[in-house]
Parts: structure tokens; sequence; C-alpha cells
């Protein structure tokens, strides 16, 4: 019963707008759409910013559900049809034309393959950036299941401590040496937590990303600490996948990265 009535609350719960934290402007320019990763906001992507010309793109980068000053829903579930029902809805506030482009970092990547196969037409290419895929009804006993297997784990259980996680979030941003990152609180706990669960533990990205037609690219770090390799190659058997990785880069977006990636958006242009 109480099942029942909080998947009621969720159907007529008003559908939001996300805060849009940069927008570089020009509805006429090719546009790139940004979404940065899980405990983090649009501030991930002022690196890449810095390498992508202003005057040629318009370039938009979003705080996602639950994260930064986007609406933080407290009965909200934050699975990926969660996130891309508001994306949507800010999308289509933002006016963009014609097709544009869309850029994912880690949980953005996911949210980013799921909006691409729910409207194809709206997109002309996909870039997901250290894209942490993972099958979890993998039967064989090897070294990626065995890996996969260690993530989920790890996730569950941090999803699950509270007072733990957001006192070491800030440490672990400073190990990263990141200015945007993992930097949990009170106040986005339950859209983090949730979000880890429902968006990136009960992923199906695999099948969203083969029943694209449009083109992906897939960019990741050797050093990618959060990422099975194994699993990123298996998207490899689809033509219209393209594959990148980058030696010396990690999970996160440094001045490194976001070089190589403007390379390659810029290339597709």
């Amino acid at each position: 019963m109480f099942k029942r009535l909080l998947n009621l609350f969720d159907k007529l719960r008003p559908i939001e707008t996300l805060n849009v934290g940069f927008d570089s402007g020009g509805r006429f320019k090719p546009t790139i759409v940004m979404l940065h990763g899980i405990g983090a906001t649009y501030k991930t992507w002022d690196v890449l910013n810095a390498e992508l010309e202003t005057s040629k793109y318009r370039i938009i980068a979003i705080d996602l559900l639950g994260c930064g000053l986007s609406p933080k829903p407290r009965l909200c579930q934050y699975s990926v049809d969660d996130h891309v029902k508001y994306l949507r809805k800010t999308i289509k506030k933002l006016k963009i034309r014609r097709p544009f482009k869309i850029v994912g970092h880690s949980m953005g990547s996911i949210i980013a393959a799921k909006y691409c196969r729910l409207y194809p037409s709206r997109i002309k290419e996909v870039f997901l950036l250290s894209l942490p895929i993972y099958f979890k009804d993998n039967k064989n006993v090897n070294f990626s299941h065995k890996r996969t297997d260690f993530y989920l784990k790890a996730y569950e259980f941090i999803s699950q401590k509270k007072d733990l996680t957001i006192k070491y979030s800030k440490h672990v941003r400073n190990i990263l040496r990141i200015k945007d990152g993992i930097n949990i609180d009170e106040d986005s706990w339950d859209g983090f937590s949730r979000s880890l669960r429902n968006t990136i533990i009960k992923q199906n990205t695999f099948d969203d990303i083969s029943n694209l037609k449009l083109p992906v690219h897939i960019i990741f770090g050797a050093l990618d600490e959060f990422l099975v390799q194994e699993n990123v190659y298996k998207l490899d058997k689809f033509k219209n996948v393209d594959i990148t990785k980058l030696s010396g880069i990690n999970h996160t977006i440094t001045p490194r990265f976001a070089k190589s990636v403007a390379e390659i958006i810029n290339k597709s242009y």
C-alpha cells in the first residue's frame, strides 16, 4: 500500500527545471549540453569550457537532479528515468532548436545514454566520459566480474552510510585535487544515495547504448579507478561506437583530460 502511494505521488509530482549553471548563449550556434557526475555540479566542466570556443558553440552546463542548485525532491527515487524527466523539461525550456551534442561524465554519461535512447532525434552525437558501466548478471567468474562485484558492493555500502560518507567526502575531494567532485552534505544526501543505488547500481546502460544509431564516443583514462575496462570494450562491437583510451588519465576531468576531449569534439564538427 505504501509503495503504491509513493508511485502515485511520483506520477503527480510536478517536474521542475534544473539549474543551468552555465550557458554561453547563441541560439543559432551548434549546441553542447554537459552533464556532470554524481555528487558534483556544473563546475565540473570549467576546464573543458576553457578548451572550447564559446564564439563557435553554445555551451550549456547543468546541475543534475539533487545536485548543486537544482531541485532536491525528498520522495523522488532518483532513478535514471527521473533524471531524464527533469533534464528533458530543462532542455525544452532552453529552446534548443536543432539536434545538439551531449557530453556526460561518470553518472552523467549513464543519464546521457538514456536520454539519447528515449529522444534520439534531439541528439547529433553523444560523448560518454569515464563511463561506469557494470554488468550485474555476468555469470562468468573472471577478473572483470570480480571488479564489478566489488564496485557494486562498495556503492551499496556507501549509499547506506550517511554520516560516514558526509564526513569523508571533503577528504576524498582534497585527495583527488579537484575543485568540483564528491561533496556531500545533509541537503544533497538523499539525491546522492538514491542516485547511487537507482541510477548507477541499477543501470541498464549497455542496452541503452546498444539501441543507439547515432555516433557514440566513449572516452576514458587508462588509470580510471572506477572503471572496468573489459566492460567498456564490450561496446566496441557496435559500428557507431568509437572508444578512446587516454594514457596517464584517471576518472576526473583534469585539464589534460579536458584538452583531449575538446580535440575529439572539435574534430566531430
